[in-house]
This record gives structure tokens, sequence and C-alpha cells, in this order.
């Protein structure tokens, strides 16, 4: 794959993505802090999922993702959209 070929599938993806921040942001956070949360309670104890504390792990989680995903990451990638789109 070309770069220009590389350029247009960013620029292809993150037309659909960009229009609404809050659900790219919540569903990127959903990925991450799903697994991550098992992982964890699976390493501190199986018999846990069920638990109080897995669902404190997993708000926490997704509460951190979730604002580095909506303030940081959307951000570079609209960044480097614009900086795409305009050499076009």
């Amino acid at each position: 794959m070309t770069t220009e070929e590389k350029k247009d599938s960013f620029i292809k993806y993150w037309e659909q993505k960009r229009e609404n921040r809050i659900k790219y942001s919540i569903i990127q956070s959903l990925y991450f802090a799903i697994p991550f949360s098992i992982i964890f309670q699976a390493i501190e104890d199986l018999k846990g999922f069920i638990t109080l504390q897995f669902g404190f792990k997993l708000l926490t989680i997704f509460s951190i993702y979730f604002l580095l995903t909506y303030y940081v990451s959307f951000k570079i990638h609209e960044k480097k959209y614009l900086k795409y789109k305009n050499k076009a």
C-alpha cells in the first residue's frame, strides 16, 4: 500500500468517525476498558467478576481512557485529517 493509498484510507476512515466525538470516545473507551478490566480482575481473583470491585475497575479504566480519547487522541487524529485533507 502506497502512502497516498494510506492517506486516502485514513481520510475515508476519519470522515466517518469525526462526526460524533462523544460516540467515538465512548466506543474506543469500551474497546479498551472491558478487556483490560477483565485481565486485571483475572490476575487478582477469578471469582470476583460479579463484585463492586470489578465494576469500580471497569468504570475507572473507562473514565480515564475516555478522557484521553476525547481530549488527546481525537485532536491528534483531527489534525492529521486536516493536514491530509488540505494537501489533497
